[in-house]
């Protein structure tokens, strides 16, 4: 397989993820905080710009309830696959966007008291 060969499958492999994310319901960043990757590297792999790693095609195809050979090469179709419990899934990816507030909220306070600790700092060092 040359160079452009490769670049075709690539584009087709992450055709195949992303229609198989959007068919779940799921957003760029749920999916790529399940499989554990930054969302600029799931946005890669659907544009065709990289290629997942074995282990992580192996997650996305469990992930996404497809068989890992159609989500390779598009053999055996997806929809031999039973459907996803969406509630469960629902469920959880509300409990993960919770957690991501909570988390980023945290983060804000955490960057406000080391603001105020600095300032503190400065105080301190000025008058003595």
């Amino acid at each position: 397989m040359d160079l452009n060969e490769a670049r075709i499958s690539d584009i087709f492999m992450g055709t195949r993820i992303q229609n198989s994310r959007q068919a779940l319901g799921l957003s760029e960043a749920q999916l790529a905080r399940r499989i554990g990757v930054k969302k600029t590297t799931l946005v890669n792999w659907e544009s065709g710009q990289t290629a997942p790693r074995a282990n992580r095609l192996a997650e996305l195809a469990g992930v996404l309830n497809v068989p890992l050979m159609w989500l390779i090469a598009g053999a055996e179709s997806p929809a031999n696959t039973p459907e996803p419990d969406t509630s469960e899934t629902q469920a959880l990816e509300k409990k993960l966007d919770n957690a991501d507030q909570l988390i980023n909220e945290l983060s804000a306070l955490i960057a406000d008291l080391r603001g105020h600790t600095r300032r503190v700092q400065r105080e301190i060092d000025e008058n003595h």
